[in-house]
């Protein structure tokens, strides 16, 4: 008998013994459930991902999508395949009752996506075929919505195979979803992965939580998450989405013209002719929140706001933009070389620990440090596994920031209980949340604008964050800037 029938032996000896499994952070675990599960998981290895979810009633409104489109079927039933599929049950898509049957939308605005970005809105427009009659416009409308399904389901899938274990290792992961127009350079779009040990808990993206793990197939892997996965907006957009945590900044860059530099977006054509995508096709953008704006002293404010500042305003967001440059903590891609098409610094470089909850909302996660509180300082750190420097060049000529990341890792008392976490600073200044996936590049948040007065060096030591940034109400590092910010923003 092989190991693995061993293995399973073992627990299902154990669960005969205790007829109710209680774990503080899972609650109670009946028997029967978990003998299911042990049963089920031999017999779905055998299996591929695409009829794993035929077979299952709670995923009927998902393999609809699928069955539109005959090579995500055929993708999906490769048993050659080796790949991870997030999969949304019934419980996590809208029935079309709630929706009052509706189905006004144009063909043409199908066919473009104008109304459906997303699975939820996609299931619906899936649902609604049922209440056309047979006509051409029906199958246009089938043949615009199998496009749709291979896009958004790709954004779903990554093309090597992952199991829950293995998500924990990084911060980000490169989806089956590249864009055509030129957005992120041509490179697979990306998610984020959110984990913590204890209670054991793994998101995608910030808001979709991993509810069941490991559904082994005989072509990869399935894990159940509780919402859909959207194909992430620019920028600008996933920043303008939380006016709670950014409303400062996105009114800014609008003030002074900056939109084209972090936004990305499609102008239709006229008539019958084909549009055009406009804006920065790749960049990174380390977003101060409306909270370090408001610990900036009072007279600044007022006076970045008012037409008097608005080029020392423009001067100061360029210097948080790092163009044709996309940064995660464990991807970079300088869309300005050849040589650097993809570059991952390291390949088991994990995800911050220290995120806090995400809000209902998806796209960006809102902690303490966002809207006003400062995140604790932790008072001792080990000795980094692993860590990187870099100096990047910004949208302001001649000035560069300077990144410094590190990866953590603690060994817990518990099986496979190894602890990692990322600390990611630029110039000095903690960034958190970090990795926010866009479609146009990287979103990284800094509770603290970046002061290009301030002379940080990448061969210095950042482990110790800026303490004039660290306390509640003012950010005492811009307090003479009075002495010499006006004229900065009058020189070339």
């Amino acid at each position: 008998m092989r190991l693995s029938g061993l293995t399973s032996l073992a627990l299902l000896g154990t669960v005969y013994a205790l007829p109710t499994l209680i774990l503080p952070w899972f609650g109670h675990i009946q028997l029967d459930s978990l003998l299911n599960g042990l049963s089920n998981s031999r017999l779905d290895k055998e299996k591929t991902i695409y009829q794993i979810l035929k077979e299952d009633d709670n995923f009927s409104l998902l393999v609809r999508a699928i069955d539109l489109n005959e090579g995500v079927v055929e993708f999906l039933d490769d048993p050659t395949q080796g790949i991870t599929f997030f999969a949304v049950p019934n419980s996590g898509l809208p029935r079309h009752g709630r929706h009052g049957g509706k189905h006004d939308d144009k063909v043409d605005d199908v066919c473009h996506a104008r109304s459906i970005n997303d699975l939820e809105h996609l299931i619906l427009q899936v649902e609604q075929l049922d209440y056309l009659s047979d006509s051409d416009d029906k199958e246009k409308r089938k043949e615009c919505l199998a496009r749709l399904v291979r896009g958004i389901l790709a954004y779903h899938t990554l093309p090597e195979k992952y199991t829950s274990t293995q998500l924990h290792e990084n911060s980000t992961y490169a989806t089956d979803l590249t864009l055509k127009d030129g957005s992120f350079d041509h490179k697979p779009l990306r998610i984020s992965v959110q984990s913590r040990v204890l209670p054991p808990n793994l998101k995608i993206n910030f808001y979709a939580g991993v509810t069941q793990r490991d559904i082994e197939a005989s072509n990869g892997v399935i894990h159940h998450i509780t919402r859909p996965l959207l194909p992430p907006p620019s920028i600008f957009q996933a920043a303008f989405l939380f006016p709670e945590a950014f409303s400062y900044v996105t009114s800014a860059i609008q003030r002074v013209h900056l939109t084209g530099a972090v936004d990305r977006w499609y102008v239709p054509g006229e008539g019958h002719t084909r549009g055009n995508v406009h804006g920065a096709p790749s960049t990174t953008f380390f977003a101060p929140t409306s909270a370090a704006f408001q610990r900036l002293p009072k007279k600044l404010q007022r006076f970045l706001f008012s037409p008097f500042g608005e080029k020392a305003l423009k001067k100061l967001l360029e210097f948080h933009i790092i163009p044709d440059f996309v940064l995660f903590s464990d991807y970079v891609h300088n869309a300005t070389s050849e040589a650097s098409a993809k570059s991952d610094l390291i390949s088991d470089l994990q995800a911050a620990q220290y995120h806090a909850s995400p809000p209902g909302s998806p796209m960006v996660p809102m902690d303490d440090s966002m809207v006003g509180h400062p995140r604790k300082k932790p008072t001792h750190l080990p000795k980094p596994a692993y860590e990187y420097r870099i100096t990047l060049p910004t949208r302001l000529a001649n000035h560069s920031v300077h990144v410094h990341v590190a990866r953590y890792e603690s060994k817990l008392p518990l099986p496979g209980g190894l602890r990692s976490f990322t600390k990611f600073r630029v110039n000095g200044i903690e960034v958190g949340p970090i990795d926010v996936p866009t479609r146009n590049g990287a979103l990284q948040v800094v509770s603290a604008l970046l002061n290009p007065r301030k002379h940080h060096h990448c061969h210095h030591d950042h482990d110790h964050e800026d303490k004039s940034v660290m306390e509640d109400k003012v950010d005492t590092s811009w307090d003479d800037w009075e002495e010499w910010l006006p004229q900065w923003a009058l020189e070339d």
